[in-house]
């Protein structure tokens, strides 16, 4: 079996599965997400600014759906029951609108929500029911994740099958199959990972594919189009005119990530995750300024942070699938990572292998600085704190979409040497291994939404 055919025959019915039961509105921050994209769907490009601050007009029908989901809770029912689609689908729009806040949503660009938007446009015309529209979102942002991991995948010179793993873990899966700009930055990112494998191999990779992904990545969700950062830095390698291209068009990419980036920075930005977690003042400059005055200090609290609850990280990769977390154990959590992490060894080990020295510690040490990234986001939209508490809030949903960086870097060079030779019997059982991990995480989530419903954090 090829990886791009494990892809699509591991990713499509779990993707699916994950689009159609995971409980409506219950992605990641996924009803501001489908707010903003129901309002694009329905014309309004940015958000509005008006004396309510700033948010979306969006049909009344749609916000009751959530009320719905949230009084199916407290009644003590399943999380996913006909008789609650059932009522789900008897709300329609019917000319009354409220304004919802989306200031959460708008640090990412309007690209970020096209997927979503191509599939809703249509249900959001003709006045369908919120799930219904719902559901086309999650279709059209599904396929639109698995088309271009697909197309990395295919087109990547070396660690195809890590590609396909990293796009396979159960969260990647979860975010790609839900409302939200995350699962175009992971399929961003699949590719950018794609492109560089060819130019490290002195391949000129098509124009206008290069130049498209590094833009999506730099619309994408930020502040992941740093990662682009890894063409520039390739010139210490030297073979500086193999690389002029890919360089220049990523040094571009960045230039215009970072300028989106402060435009859509918002100093009345509001994180959704606030209203899970209790209030925070939210002070980007001073935040920002605590933590470029004691960089040494940040840089130790985000170093302990991550070896300290990493323990927190993996589970929450394989079970903590949306607001519902299964009842997956923790031990089975770390022994499904071991197996993928084990399976792209062995299935790549010929890339593994031949991947040293620069070229290797530049993809592990990019991996690391964008952690520091993404802690430093952390702490300046989730955390108020002098000492850098809570900077480590949503990592584990931050820094699963650098998988295939991770991988790449960071995989042990001992362990590929141990991995059994490649026989055609053991890559059947690597690659089976993969599709049992990402099912046995997916078995446990779906008998949490269809039967147990466990673990919701509404109050």
């Amino acid at each position: 079996m090829s990886p791009q055919r494990l892809l699509l025959a591991v990713g499509l019915p779990a993707g699916l599965l994950v689009a159609l039961l995971l409980p409506p509105w219950t992605g990641y921050d996924e009803f501001s997400h489908y707010s903003r994209a129901v309002d694009i769907a329905s014309g309004s490009i940015l958000p509005e600014e008006s004396t309510r601050g700033t948010g979306s007009l969006i049909p009344a029908a749609y916000t009751e759906g959530t009320d719905l989901v949230i009084l199916n809770y407290r009644a003590g029912r399943n999380p996913v029951n006909w008789d609650h689609v059932r009522d789900l689908m008897e709300l329609r729009p019917d000319g009354r609108e409220v304004f919802v806040d989306t200031r959460a949503t708008s640090a990412s660009t309007p690209v970020a929500y096209l997927p979503a938007v191509a599939g809703m446009t249509i249900p959001v015309a003709v006045k369908a029911p919120g799930i219904v529209v719902l559901w086309a979102g999650r279709l059209a942002s599904l396929t639109a994740y698995l088309a271009l991991a697909w197309t990395a995948v295919r087109t990547a010179a070396r660690f195809r099958w890590t590609l396909t793993i990293a796009a396979l873990v159960p969260l990647n899966l979860t975010l790609a199959g839900s409302v939200s700009p995350d699962g175009l930055t992971i399929a961003a990112l699949l590719c950018m990972v794609s492109i560089w494998t060819r130019v490290e191999d002195g391949e000129d990779p098509p124009l206008g594919w290069m130049v498209g992904v590094f833009l999506l990545l730099a619309l994408a969700k930020p502040p992941y189009f740093l990662a682009l950062a890894v063409f520039p830095a390739s010139l210490l390698a030297g073979r500086a005119a193999d690389r002029l291209r890919s360089v220049a068009w990523a040094t571009g990419a960045l230039a215009i990530g970072l300028f989106s980036s402060l435009i859509n920075s918002s100093q009345n930005y509001r994180a959704v995750t606030f209203s899970l977690i209790g209030s925070s003042d939210y002070q980007p400059e001073v935040q920002a300024g605590r933590l470029l005055r004691d960089l040494p200090g940040f840089v130790s609290a985000a170093t302990q942070t991550w070896f300290l609850e990493i323990g927190d990280y993996v589970p929450e990769w394989f079970r903590q699938l949306g607001s519902w977390e299964s009842g997956l154990p923790v031990g089975l959590a770390w022994v499904l990572l071991a197996v993928m992490v084990v399976a792209a060894a062995h299935l790549d080990s010929a890339d593994y292998l031949g991947s040293t020295g620069f070229t290797r510690g530049l993809v592990g040490m990019g991996a690391v600085g964008m952690l520091f990234v993404l802690y430093g986001s952390s702490y300046v939209y989730f955390s108020d704190r002098i000492d850098f508490q809570g900077i480590g809030i949503q990592m584990a949903r931050y820094s699963v979409p650098l998988t295939a960086l991770a991988l790449i870097g960071w995989v042990p060079r001992w362990l590929v040497d141990r991995l059994p030779a490649q026989q055609a019997r053991r890559e059947k059982a690597a690659v089976g291994s993969v599709a049992l991990a990402v099912g046995v995480s997916l078995v446990f989530s779906v008998v949490t939404w269809l039967v147990t419903g466990d673990e919701i954090p509404f109050g």
